[in-house]
């Protein structure tokens, strides 16, 4: 179970640096690591469908921000909802339905929400990947987010190729086997469409 500023200590000493006390100062260590930390974390969750990762939630109706009007999309689709807080990545929709993903409306940048928009009418549900915090990740994930945080680092930091070469290397490694061993926590469930039977019925 790892803390934001134990993952970052890991990774300035991989880079042979020194160790934070906290998260805020104003060294190069703390400007670089507060600035690339969330969206380096953000993308690797980002990229396989972790297993620890995955949620479920109904998504709710979209309205218009401080009203109780519904957004109703211009053409294409007559119906929306808001994605689940805290989405990164959308796996599926239960039911299966057309959609399509679009950021909110007439709202300023910083409170945009993404919507789906559908034609679909009833309840809506989500699988999808969830910001999770990092007490709540596995050591595999943990491990390789260290890899990948030195490997942004070096250069930053150090001024150093040779190092985010060497992390380059760690961090690929160590990526395969935090999503091998993911895998064979979570069974892979099949595709369920079969268009090329169904359409002959």
């Amino acid at each position: 179970m790892s803390t934001k500023l134990q993952l970052i200590n890991s990774a300035l000493i991989l880079i042979g640096d020194l160790p934070l006390d906290s998260l805020t100062g104003t060294t190069r260590a703390h400007v670089v690591s507060n600035a690339l930390y969330d969206n380096i974390v953000q993308n690797e969750l980002s990229k396989f469908r972790w297993g620890f990762a995955r949620r479920q939630a109904q998504c709710v109706a979209a309205v218009t921000p401080g009203s109780s009007d519904p957004i109703v999309p211009l053409f294409d689709y007559s119906n929306s909802y808001f994605v689940p807080t805290g989405m990164l990545s959308l796996i599926r929709l239960s039911p299966s339905v057309n959609y399509q993903i679009y950021g909110e409306p007439d709202s300023p940048e910083t409170d945009r929400q993404q919507v789906i928009y559908t034609n679909y009418s009833g309840d809506l549900f989500a699988d999808y990947i969830h910001n999770m915090p990092e007490n709540e990740w596995p050591a595999y994930f943990s491990k390789m987010i260290e890899y990948a945080l030195g490997m942004d680092f070096a250069p930053a930091i150090r001024d150093s190729a040779v190092s985010m070469e060497l992390l380059a290397n760690q961090y690929q490694n160590a990526s395969r086997m935090a999503r091998f061993t993911d895998s064979q926590q979570h069974p892979q469930t099949p595709i369920q469409d079969r268009p090329f039977i169904d359409v002959r019925r």
